[in-house]
C-alpha cells in the first residue's frame, strides 16, 4: 500500500500497509473477498491539507513459495521518476487488481 504524500520512511515508495492495526475479512464469496483496514493514528504519517493518492494491491508470490508475503518495505522506483505509483507496483509484479483512490487529508 502506497500513499503519495507519505512522510515516513521512503516517502511515496514506503509500503505503509504495516501502519494498519486492524484488518478484517468480509463478504467472502467464491468470486471475491473484501478486506477492511483501519489504524490508530499516534503521529502524522502523511502530508496534510493536500490531495493524496493511495494505491493498494497484493504483491505476487515473488519467491514462488506459495505464500503471498513478498511485499517489500520499500517499493523500487522502477522508472526513476522520484515517485512510486501504479507503474512501479505493476513492474514489481502483482497477484491482484490495483486500486487507486484519490483523497484529501484535512488538518
Amino acid at each position: 500500500m502506497l500513499v503519495s504524500t507519505a512522510i515516513v520512511g521512503a516517502g511515496s515508495c514506503q509500503n505503509v500497509a504495516n501502519l494498519f492495526n486492524i484488518t478484517g475479512v468480509t463478504n467472502a464469496t467464491a468470486a471475491s473477498t473484501e478486506l477492511w483496514d483501519t489504524w490508530i493514528v499516534g503521529a502524522p504519517n502523511f502530508d496534510i491539507n493536500t490531495e493524496s493518492t493511495l494505491y493498494a494491491a497484493v504483491v505476487a508470490d515473488l519467491n514462488a513459495d506459495g505464500i503471498y508475503n513478498d511485499a517489500p518495505n520499500v517499493v523500487a522506483d522502477s522508472n526513476g521518476d522520484g515517485m512510486c505509483d501504479k507503474k512501479d507496483l505493476t513492474a514489481m509484479g502483482l497477484a491482484s487488481n490495483l486500486k487507486k483512490v484519490d483523497f484529501f487529508i484535512n488538518q
